[in-house]
């Protein structure tokens, strides 16, 4: 008995018309245009009516333009062994902020436009700065990996010294202040972070 070809089902309209103005709001944030639903349906190649039955407001669009590359980042954590030990701590910190830094060098407008929007004056089109990239999952995971005798303190500052490595602040301290090219800044930030975590380690012993 021969097996029968599996019927491949097309997306509707409305599934085709979720997808372009999805797809359209992406490429809005990674080439930094204005996220407004005008922009959206123009990209899409929809009416600005047909887009606001998706996106019923500016803020709408980015959302659907940045969720897709907080699920990438979020799939790029690697969290630590917990059968390794302590010592081996700085370079598991080095691995995963070389990893995020370059994540973050590749998606390098996108988190400027975010930064951008950060701080925008205009309350409605201002968005928050933490949480953006998952920077404090990343940071909370490391600080799992210390031993108990390091202090809350000890934590906290730890914690405070990795921000700068992540998400935009990554890419605007190295390159616009610091201006060096990524990979010699990929180098500079595994560093510090396999550095920071020994002192913290010989701190609280």
């Amino acid at each position: 008995m021969s097996s029968q070809p599996e019927k491949r089902t097309r997306p509707s309209p409305r599934e085709r018309t979720r997808r372009l103005l999805g797809e359209a709001a992406r490429e809005l944030l990674r080439t930094g245009a204005p996220l407004t639903v005008q922009a959206a349906a123009e990209l899409a190649g929809v009416s600005r009516a047909t887009a606001y039955r998706y996106f019923p407001s500016n803020e709408a669009v980015l959302m659907h333009a940045t969720m897709p590359l907080l699920e990438d980042a979020g799939q790029r954590l690697q969290p630590p062994d917990p059968d390794t030990s302590a010592l081996d701590l700085p370079e598991q910190a080095s691995a995963l902020v070389r990893t995020m830094a370059r994540w973050a060098f590749d998606h390098e407008n996108e988190l400027r436009t975010l930064l951008r929007l950060s701080l925008a004056p205009e309350r409605a089109t201002r968005i928050p700065r933490r949480g953006n990239t998952n920077r404090d999952t990343w940071i909370a995971t490391l600080l799992e990996g210390l031993p108990a005798h390091v202090s809350q303190a000890a934590r906290h500052r730890l914690a405070v010294a990795l921000v700068p490595l992540f998400g935009a602040d990554a890419v605007v301290w190295s390159t616009d202040i610091a201006e060096v090219d990524p990979d010699t800044a990929l180098d500079v930030m595994a560093w510090m972070a396999a550095t920071l975590v020994p002192a913290t380690l010989d701190d609280g012993a």
